[in-house]
């Protein structure tokens, strides 16, 4: 079959689900299938502007236009990015005979309007009712975790796979050279995108707290992002002293930054539960480090960290049990097989894809 796979983003790009998706077409190369590539040419990591609208409309444009060229397809696979995607391609796979898969890995417009971005009302119910053309016309949709699945079919009436995210095959190499003993001093790391949806308040909070204790502990954030500013702000007002401030690195020295590091930090807004899945989850789980979650304590991944040894599983706003935890966490904790996750979810996804 020939897989005409869409998304904002691919390699070179350093983007996670451009990444994930070449290696998925990899996957499928290697048992004999043609696969095609249509982007926006855009950088994840380049210059957002305040024109964030016009840049993911003009994505989904250039997008549309090239999907309709080249040879036809047997299958249009699309990822969420930019927003509206699995609309553009639902025409093209119609408009050119051919079958249509998403993974579905940010639910637009409900993760907007939960965030604030968008406001409820004609416009989101408009996107909404195109979006449910394109569920219901998919031939094969799959999400993320059984929060999204519920969040589908709740508000669509549609049935989804589930199919988690891996760590990528050079990911997993540079996180078996990385260095596997913790630096001083003890530090926990939120490293990555510090989105809209991510939390960050409670971290800087139970942070201040470990301050006041006298407690010689660091807290560590890598990245950027558009809470990037407004969190460094929150810092200095609390009078933080022992809260860092780095870029982003490069991708094969990343798992090296979060070995050096006691504990590794996700986050989520509960009001996206099931809306998204933090992309940065995957690599932390891969990592002989405790993973701190903050975020939905009653969905699909705060049930799953219980059963992780070594995690913290934690609300937004329990800044005191954070700092109590921080200073009882162990520098080290059983990881996840990578390689066979990774191995598995690529088996599981071209199974689907070969059934169509």
């Amino acid at each position: 079959m020939r897989f005409l796979f869409l998304n904002q983003y691919f390699p070179p790009d350093a983007a996670p689900t451009g990444i994930q998706l070449d290696e998925l077409a990899g996957y499928l190369r290697e048992r004999g299938h043609e696969t095609l590539f249509v982007s926006s040419g855009q950088e994840y990591r380049g210059a957002k502007t305040r024109f964030r609208l016009w840049r993911e409309f003009k994505a989904l444009g250039t997008i549309f236009a090239n999907g309709m060229l080249g040879p036809r397809p047997d299958v249009v696979f699309s990822a969420s990015s930019p927003p509206c995607l699995l609309v553009a391609s639902t025409a093209i796979a119609r408009w050119r005979g051919a079958r249509s898969v998403h993974w579905l890995m940010d639910m637009y417009p409900e993760l907007a309007v939960a965030l604030g971005e968008v406001k409820p009302g004609p416009a989101a119910r408009l996107i909404q009712s195109l979006m449910g053309w394109g569920y219901r016309g998919a031939a094969l949709l799959a999400g993320l975790d059984d929060d999204m699945a519920a969040r589908l079919k709740t508000a669509y009436g549609v049935a989804s796979e589930t199919i988690h995210p891996w760590v990528s095959e050079p990911m997993l190499a540079a996180s078996e050279s990385a260095r596997r003993q913790p630096e001083e001093p003890w530090t926990w790391i939120y490293s990555g995108n510090l989105g809209r949806a991510h939390e960050w308040e409670t971290l800087l909070r139970a942070q201040e707290l470990a301050e006041q204790a006298g407690a010689p502990v660091r807290l560590l954030f890598q990245g950027g992002g558009p809470s990037w500013v407004p969190a460094q702000a929150r810092a200095r007002e609390l009078n933080l002293s022992r809260c860092e401030w780095r870029g982003y690195v490069e991708e094969a020295e990343l798992p090296h930054s979060l070995l050096r590091c006691h504990a590794v930090v996700v986050t989520q807004k509960p009001e996206t539960q099931g809306y998204l899945w933090p992309s940065k989850l995957a690599l932390a789980m891969n990592l002989p480090r405790p993973i701190l979650w903050v975020g939905p304590v009653d969905g699909a991944i705060a049930r799953k960290l219980r059963s992780v040894p070594g995690a913290g599983v934690f609300a937004p706003g329990q800044a005191g049990e954070i700092a109590a935890w921080l200073q009882t966490a162990a520098a080290s904790a059983p990881a996840m097989d990578g390689r066979a996750y990774r191995n598995d979810a690529l088996r599981a996804w071209a199974g689907l894809l070969e059934r169509l």
